[in-house]
């Protein structure tokens, strides 16, 4: 009767891992793994929701008495499905994506085989597991706040199920992760940042959208497309719209119809020459030698799975050991898996260095083909007088004429000489038509030239960062002149309100323009106030960006060292008030010192108080099971201290109830929240307990004879 009494007069102790779920913690896990999955569907299958449906379907009938337990075989073809759906929407389970994909099916899926407490903390800590794998797709403010919402869900279900209701379960978890913000802040400025220890295989995403080679039309198809491919920042002088020409990659190598990238390696191959004359490593271009640069920009590059970086003319130097080739092409030394910041400097120019490729390989043309195109080379050559810096001239000029004009939505080319069926026939074209009818014309007369993939423009935002999107792709020609590369746009002649205000200007063809972003902001541009929110919005998103993900250790260091110099500035402040800086300042500083020292004493010392008072009980029960061990009445292995008092006190005669007792105060002082004034209590009725097991133990023991019935 006194062991109920005092059964019911605390509160439960805590909830055994085995013990059933209730339809509300299950309720609860679900509403948790919806959370979790609403942060990659934007990457994800959509099919993964059915997956989620499905389950907790089946749960709920489940728990209605409808339908049994799944057993092996139904989760085992759960797996089954969730692996081939994965195979046939990517094509491997190898890449990035598809291995997100079978993580968060398995999490789904774990609900099948969830039902007591230890099986729903598993749940909960895959979901941890799949919420910060959420931050390899995007690492932006909504992904952010949303992993938060979900971080704070998971940690609002691991606390109830540890035991108590579901309200104080919510306070208790709001001062958990209250507690743990101020480390998270000190881990971010102060912790280095570590490489990955790992490499996944990535899909084949390019933020650029563009590709190592094109055909009349192909960059075209980007000006449908608002994607950002990344934002730029310069310090000191920026350039004029004329001079936003952001070089990607270059084109030598035509076929009569696309003009493709070729790699050092593969002119190393073909030409019978090192790879290292064609590119070289390190921080600073080695082709350009002394060259001044004019642009120093800060860029925040989106993922690419591509190594290219694009520069604002020549590269020259990078924060960053980086590719340099020799025709001005700058890649990284691995493509980049996540945003990341690139600080360089570059001469806004063509590159000034001869390629070593040779003019003959940037003259060289089919056997065959274009021949009418052949032939309006030859004819404006005579008109120039065999004069090269004419000759281009003329073509500039020839273009600038009726009946040609600039399209974003350019009529298709189909023959083998597209070339001539551009110049003679449609006469209508987007920026690599001319591009590449320029090129071409330059190599009928044997004069060097290429052509560049890149971006022309650029949004410049009120706060001065630039964003450039897909729809700034543009291609234009570079000629080798006067010892030198030189760059020439023919679109400059036909559209040059595409040079000064972008794509969006171009009107011919002006549906076509966004196509494929019908609610982007950008079309609402006209609108004042919205205008206004979008760039506020970008503003803020390039901010967070910029200083929270694009945070390096530079950075760290860079704070630590402020953080020195303005408490240095502080101190030199205090010391300067004081009379007799020498004697005053130096006793100041002793006092200072005393005074943290005595705060780091106190500190300590109270930490020390609160660690013994927790320890405590639980040495006062240990002391007791070794005085009971002594006298034959040990634990049993792997019992613990309240199981071994009670299985005592169902055999210890008059000693029973106190052992009772000591077990049930042992938990309510461990595991339950109690104020102070109730903790103190509790321990003071310990240590009657204890005297009184002792005591009750003790006499038959000392009277030659065991107590009845107790085991050992």
């Amino acid at each position: 009767m006194r062991q109920a009494r005092v059964a019911r007069a605390g509160s439960p102790a805590l909830l055994a891992d085995d013990r059933t779920l209730s339809g509300a913690m299950l309720r609860q896990l679900f509403l948790g793994q919806c959370l979790v999955l609403a942060l990659h569907l934007a990457w994800m299958p959509a099919w993964l929701v059915a997956i989620a449906l499905l389950t907790a379907g089946y749960r709920t009938l489940q728990l209605r008495g409808r339908l049994g337990r799944a057993g092996v075989v139904m989760r085992l073809a759960g797996v089954a499905a969730l692996c081939g759906g994965l195979w046939l929407h990517y094509g491997t389970l190898g890449q990035m994506e598809a291995m997100i994909g079978l993580l968060l099916g398995v999490y789904l899926l774990k609900l099948l085989e969830t039902h007591t407490r230890r099986d729903g903390r598993v749940v909960v800590a895959i979901g941890f597991v799949a919420t910060t794998v959420a931050f390899l797709h995007d690492q932006g403010i909504p992904m952010a706040a949303g992993g938060l919402l979900a971080l704070a869900w998971l940690v609002h279900s691991l606390v109830w199920l540890s035991g108590g209701d579901g309200r104080r379960a919510w306070r208790e978890s709001a001062w958990l992760l209250a507690l743990s913000a101020p480390l998270m802040v000190l881990l971010f400025v102060s912790f280095p940042r570590l490489g990955p220890l790992w490499n996944l295989p990535q899909a084949d995403r390019a933020s650029t959208g563009l590709t190592d080679e094109i055909a009349p039309g192909d960059i075209a198809q980007l000006s449908r497309s608002d994607a950002r491919a990344f934002r730029a920042r310069f310090e000191g002088a920026e350039p004029v719209p004329a001079e936003r020409y952001w070089r990607v990659y270059t084109l030598s190598d035509f076929d009569g119809e696309r003009w493709r990238r070729a790699t050092p390696e593969r002119l190393a191959a073909l030409l019978g020459q090192p790879v290292a004359e064609f590119v070289g490593e390190g921080r600073r271009s080695p082709w350009l030698g002394d060259t001044p640069a004019r642009f120093e920009a800060e860029l925040l590059l989106e993922p690419d799975s591509r190594p290219w970086r694009p520069s604002l003319g020549a590269p020259l130097t990078t924060d960053d050991s980086a590719r340099f080739l020799a025709d001005g092409t700058l890649e990284g030394s691995a493509p980049l898996v996540s945003r990341s910041l690139l600080r360089m400097t570059s001469t806004g120019l063509a590159p000034a260095n001869p390629d070593p490729a040779g003019a003959a390989w940037h003259a060289m043309l089919p056997a065959e083909g274009n021949p009418r195109t052949r032939e309006l080379a030859e004819h404006l050559w005579r008109e120039a007088d065999g004069e090269p810096g004419a000759f281009l001239a003329a073509i500039m000029a020839h273009f600038g004429q009726a009946p040609y004009r600039y399209t974003l939505s350019p009529p298709r080319l189909t023959s083998a000489n597209r070339v001539d069926e551009f110049l003679f026939e449609s006469r209508a074209g987007y920026c690599t038509h001319y591009a590449s009818a320029m090129a071409v014309l330059a190599r009928s007369m044997e004069i060097p030239a290429r052509i560049v993939a890149g971006f022309l423009g650029g949004e410049r935002h009120p706060d001065g960062h630039f964003t450039v999107r897909d729809y700034d792709a543009h291609a234009w020609v570079e000629v080798w002149l006067d010892g030198a590369w030189q760059r020439l746009d023919p679109t400059a002649a036909i559209a040059p309100e595409r040079i000064e205000e972008g794509a969006q200007a171009v009107i011919d063809g002006g549906e076509a323009f966004l196509a494929d972003a019908p609610f982007s902001p950008l079309r609402l541009r006209e609108v004042g106030w919205i205008n206004r929110l979008r760039l506020d919005w970008e503003r803020m998103e390039y901010r967070w960006q910029r200083g929270v993900i694009g945070y390096q250790r530079e950075a760290g260091r860079a704070l630590m060292a402020r953080l020195a110099a303005r408490l240095h500035a502080f101190w030199d402040r205090l010391v300067g008030l004081a009379p007799g800086r020498g004697l005053l300042g130096g006793l100041l500083g002793l006092a200072v010192a005393g005074s943290a020292l005595v705060g780091l004493a106190a500190l300590l010392r109270l930490g020390w108080r609160h660690h013994r008072e927790g320890q405590d009980e639980a040495r006062s029960i240990r002391r007791l099971q070794a005085w009971l061990a002594r006298r034959g009445m040990g634990p049993r292995p792997g019992e613990s201290p309240s199981a071994h008092l009670r299985r005592l006190a169902a055999s210890a005669g008059p000693a029973g109830p106190a052992l009772s007792d000591c077990a049930h105060q042992l938990e309510r002082l461990r595991y339950a929240p109690l104020g102070p004034a109730e903790r103190r209590q509790r321990r003071r009725q310990l240590a009657r307990r204890l005297v009184e097991v002792r005591r009750r133990l003790r006499r038959p023991a000392e009277g030659g004879a065991r107590t009845p019935g107790v085991a050992s």
